[in-house]
């Protein structure tokens, strides 16, 4: 009896304070101010990123491109109305 834990409820919980990881596309990216949106593939949520948080070496501009996938590890509270902020962005194409 009881309630359903949330991975039988098709659901994922996401805790302030813990990082979590996920793949996926770059929905929207301002190259001028350096920050921009991806929306993940496993959970239902598009995240803030900036370009800082691009892995990239020391001489690489940091940058991304609508459409350009993404792994992407993530923390709550989001920032500018989104939910959650990328904290490393690993370019995979």
């Amino acid at each position: 009896m009881g309630h359903p834990a949330p991975s039988e409820l098709g659901t994922v919980v996401l805790v302030t304070g813990q990082s979590s990881q996920d793949t996926g596309v770059v929905s929207t990216w301002n190259a001028e101010e350096g920050w921009g949106a991806l929306t993940l593939d496993h959970v239902d949520l598009t995240v803030w990123a900036h370009y800082s948080a691009i892995v990239a070496g020391p001489a690489d501009y940091r940058s991304l491109t609508p459409g350009e996938q993404a792994r992407c590890r993530y923390e709550l509270p989001g920032q500018d109305g989104y939910l959650a902020l990328a904290v490393k962005i690993t370019k995979l194409s």
